[in-house]
């Protein structure tokens, strides 16, 4: 166990002692202490009385933070346990994103209770996020941000930010729009309170905006985040009017969670086995029933191609004859490596995607370092076949054999993401299972027409 672990576990001790010692001034002081996520981690060890206890001592600010953090059960379950007012003022500090994040996965009933206790411009405010799609950059992005008026001078502006700074995000950019709520500009926080108090604000601004549409994927606002280091991203609808924003702390998540989704889709499994794994303390059952229900679609796909790989191998007339028996001993070898250079292509390719967009050229790329690591293999391979087997025969069909199925594994690898993204779809989609059972299956028939064509010519 780490230090942090350590940490954790002191803290979730004297925790429960003051809390059963109804010890709340020491308790509230105690917890003023640490960060929220210390916070939230040994709440979700708590039992649910304790866990309601501890959330009531908590600070308003810091209630609403680790509402924020928390999963959409943890959300209602506190929510439903503590006073009307008690809850609303927790809600007024919330984070609208956030809460829209978490709203999304209420029934309606439940949803619109919630809402009720929202004033009406939060309200308002909600609603319109919760009409975006969760995969969206308007599903992420906030309205707590900094807009003024290309009219307005720099010491209105300031005037302006302070009185609206509360209710931001973040204020290192400030979003400059027209009369009609256009986006027309942005300035930075040092640029406005280094500048002239008389100074008009159309005249600081920079108009070389970086933005995304609020219909967008969300991972198009994760590419320009990323390319340009920016703190912050604008949102604008079609029309060209600011909607809000995106912060860098929620493309953060948006990394961390379509990285993981990818993770589990290449592996050949769902997100529904992610969620039940990232639970703090799931049941067995439920481990059991969502791994058995996300993997088995890949299985029987890659059982189906298996069986086709038999097939296809009972077809190899020339092992039959004992004198090249021997070709059955090297078919793992042959097929392992085209499967194995094509699922690395298909990785890097996949990864290569989400930052870029690549061409067909990359196919033939992929290609060439098969083709490359083909003949390094090869040679290696038909030496160690002839020390053993002293059977040219047999070192050329099995030597070829790998050095063509690394080639084509390697442009099958990089082909499919591809062809897929130019298809628009997910490349990720394609896992690793159902890739390995294509290669599978390319690499019997490479090695059956080797076989047949070389055999036949030699006998």
């Amino acid at each position: 166990m780490d230090r942090k672990q350590d940490a954790s576990q002191d803290l979730l001790s004297e925790v429960k002692i003051l809390i059963e010692n109804n010890k709340v001034l020491e308790l509230r002081e105690l917890l003023e202490e640490y960060h929220i996520i210390d916070i939230f981690d040994i709440m979700e060890h708590l039992e649910e009385n304790m866990k309601i206890k501890l959330f009531e001592v908590l600070p308003l600010d810091m209630a609403a933070s680790i509402l924020e953090e928390s999963d959409v059960e943890f959300f209602s379950t506190i929510l439903s346990k503590i006073d009307v007012d008690h809850r609303k003022n927790i809600l007024e500090l919330m984070s609208l994103d956030d809460m829209a994040d978490i709203l999304s996965q209420l029934e309606v009933e439940e949803r619109e209770k919630i809402i009720e206790l929202l004033s009406q411009e939060d309200a308002d405010d909600l609603k319109e996020l919760l009409i975006y799609e969760e995969e969206s950059t308007g599903g992420i992005m906030t309205t707590g941000y900094i807009e003024i008026n290309k009219d307005m001078t720099a010491k209105e502006a300031i005037e302006h930010m302070r009185e609206n700074a509360q209710d931001a995000e973040t204020i290192y950019y400030i979003y400059v729009v027209d009369n009609e709520e256009r986006l027309v500009g942005v300035l930075s926080l040092r640029e406005l309170i280094t500048s002239r108090d008389s100074s008009i604000i159309k005249d600081l601004m920079s108009e070389n905006i970086i933005s995304v549409f609020v219909d967008e994927d969300r991972e198009e606002a994760v590419r320009l985040v990323s390319k340009y280091n920016l703190i912050a991203i604008p949102v604008i609808d079609r029309d060209q009017k600011l909607k809000g924003i995106i912060t860098v702390d929620d493309i953060i998540d948006v990394i961390e969670e379509e990285a993981t989704e990818d993770m589990y889709k290449f592996a050949g499994s769902s997100e529904h086995e992610r969620d039940t794994v990232e639970k703090v303390n799931p049941m067995l059952k439920d481990q059991i029933s969502s791994s058995v229900r996300g993997r088995m679609p890949w299985l029987i796909i890659t059982l189906i191609g298996g069986l086709l790989s038999a097939m296809m191998v009972s077809n190899l007339d020339f092992i039959m004859n004992p004198t090249y028996a021997t070709l059955v001993f090297f078919i793992p070898v042959v097929i392992g490596m085209g499967g194995n250079i094509g699922t690395q292509s298909s990785a890097l390719t996949v990864m290569a995607l989400s930052n870029k967009d690549l061409e067909f050229s990359n196919v033939i790329r992929e290609g060439i370092v098969g083709l490359i690591t083909g003949v390094i293999c090869s040679i290696i391979l038909a030496m160690v076949i002839f020390v053993f087997t002293k059977d040219i025969d047999i070192v050329l069909v099995v030597s070829l054999s790998l050095f063509i199925n690394m080639i084509v594994g390697a442009m099958i690898g990089a082909f499919i993401p591809v062809f897929l993204k130019k298809l628009d779809l997910d490349p990720s989609i394609i896992s690793a299972p159902v890739i390995a059972t294509v290669l599978d299956i390319t690499g019997i028939a490479i090695y059956l027409v080797i076989t047949t064509v070389l055999l036949s010519k030699i006998v």
